[in-house]
């Protein structure tokens, strides 16, 4: 140990305002915190989601000088941030990315004010690294599933009932109490709006609650008879978040979802995938008939004149053009939205439809060019393959470590779908959600080498 550590140790020992024993409480009930908070507040999953940064990475630095009296360890190993980011996490890549993020700053063309967002866009990667080492320290347990159960149960209660009354609790007082849930304007005796659940978008409930949908179902396809009552309060509370899903009236979600939940039920039990294949096909006929908001959206798929449609389209052609005209590095990370009069004759329309890609592909290809395109398919590709891999590795007896694994390749199946037709990636509640899905992922593949994985 060099002078330099045996000060800070001494330094660390020495104050008694912070004890080791607090500062691992306090990163617990802040993890726990961020946790509630990516299920309804983006303040929160801003707030405790940096503090629990702050929290861990100070922990690591502790736990590294041997300071800490509080047993990091899990069956007698102790966990090491360096350890789990060079042996776990895909970092070079993720520092290259970064790189050519970083680069947009010197390009020509980049408004001043835009640089120092540019710097920022990706501190996603700081809250992956962290939110991996705080659940390799504190995993999350099958008793606090039980909460979450409850919680995203009556969210899903509300959503549903949004879209019959239109009552947004959270906005009843703006000028605009329907921002969030909108009308459906399609036949005047029926009036239905677009559920947003907790966070003021149907396309960011869609996503968000499309994640958390696939833990309940995981739990339900992968423990055994014997915890049948978990199961039934699993399966009950995904069919209450897959009908809040239909409520939204986001096509992409549909779809995604749907997709998302066929490759877990044929990687579960192909009993199930079966049972599911019937009852969406029994639930889509339903809903065909019987609903005709749900109908013209179905069918509004393929219709070129479709606004949304027509509006998508536009915008994938003007991304497309961004990024002939800069293909390599693209023009910067989000400076497609910023400098889209460029592409658009803004001052000849009215009201011209710009802003990101609605296309998380199309918006890393005209950012970020072919090579940061290719570090984004590399990343996503990376924690698709690892979470299977450790899907086929993980014995069937480990039911919660199972289901969480299950669960974070669906989530992450329903986000990279939906980001054909939505720019999901970005989004920031979206994002802090898929997050904690990667980093669960990384938690469980480090404990897994630890040998720790039967102690959750």
């Amino acid at each position: 140990m060099t002078d330099t550590d045996k000060l800070a140790t001494q330094t660390l020992e020495r104050a008694q305002i912070f004890s080791p024993e607090l500062h691992f409480k306090s990163l617990s009930i802040s993890l726990s915190l961020y946790l509630i908070a990516t299920w309804c507040s983006m303040a929160g999953m801003e707030i405790f989601g940096w503090l629990t940064f702050a929290l861990s990475m100070s922990y690591a630095f502790r736990t590294r000088l041997g300071a800490s009296k509080v047993s990091a360890t899990h069956s007698g190993q102790r966990l090491s941030l360096g350890e789990m980011v060079s042996e776990v996490l895909p970092w070079k890549l993720m520092i290259f990315w970064y790189v050519v993020v970083i680069l947009g700053v010197f390009f020509p063309g980049t408004p001043a004010d835009e640089k120092l967002h540019i710097f920022g866009s990706h501190r996603w990667m700081l809250l992956l690294i962290a939110n991996s080492f705080a659940l390799s320290l504190c995993p999350p347990k099958l008793k606090a599933y039980r909460v979450f159960l409850a919680f995203t149960g009556i969210v899903a209660v509300y959503a549903i009932f949004q879209s019959f009354t239109g009552i947004d609790l959270l906005r009843m007082h703006d000028a605009n109490p329907h921002r969030a849930v909108q009308f459906l304007d399609v036949r005047k005796d029926i009036q239905l709006w677009r559920s947003a659940g907790l966070f003021g978008s149907p396309m960011g409930y869609v996503y968000i609650a499309g994640i958390h949908s696939c833990l309940a179902l995981a739990v339900a396809l992968v423990f055994p008879s014997e915890h049948s009552r978990l199961r039934r309060w699993s399966l009950f509370v995904f069919v209450l978040i897959a009908a809040s899903l239909v409520t939204t009236y986001v096509r992409g979600g549909w779809f995604s979802i749907a997709v998302a939940v066929l490759v877990m039920t044929w990687l579960a039990n192909r009993k199930f995938f079966l049972w599911a294949i019937g009852m969406g096909a029994g639930a889509f006929t339903v809903l065909f008939v019987s609903l005709v908001q749900f109908r013209e959206r179905f069918m509004s798929l393929l219709d070129p004149k479709y606004a949304s449609n027509s509006e998508r389209m536009g915008l994938w052609k003007m991304n497309l053009r961004i990024f002939l005209d800069h293909p390599i590095f693209g023009i910067g990370w989000e400076m497609n939205e910023v400098r889209a009069c460029e592409y658009v004759n803004c001052q000849a329309i009215p009201k011209p439809f710009t802003g990101h890609a609605h296309n998380n592909y199309l918006q890393a290809l005209s950012g970020l060019g072919i090579t940061g395109f290719t570090a984004y398919l590399a990343f996503i590709g990376f924690f698709l393959w690892a979470t299977y891999r450790l899907w086929k590795r993980l014995p069937e007896n480990l039911y919660w470590a199972r289901a969480l694994t299950l669960a974070a390749l669906g989530a992450q199946i329903h986000l990279h779908l939906g980001g054909l037709t939505e720019c999901n990636w970005k989004a920031g509640a979206t994002n802090h959600n898929i997050m904690i899905a990667l980093a669960i992922v990384t938690s469980l593949i480090y404990l897994e080498k630890k040998g720790a994985l039967r102690s959750l």
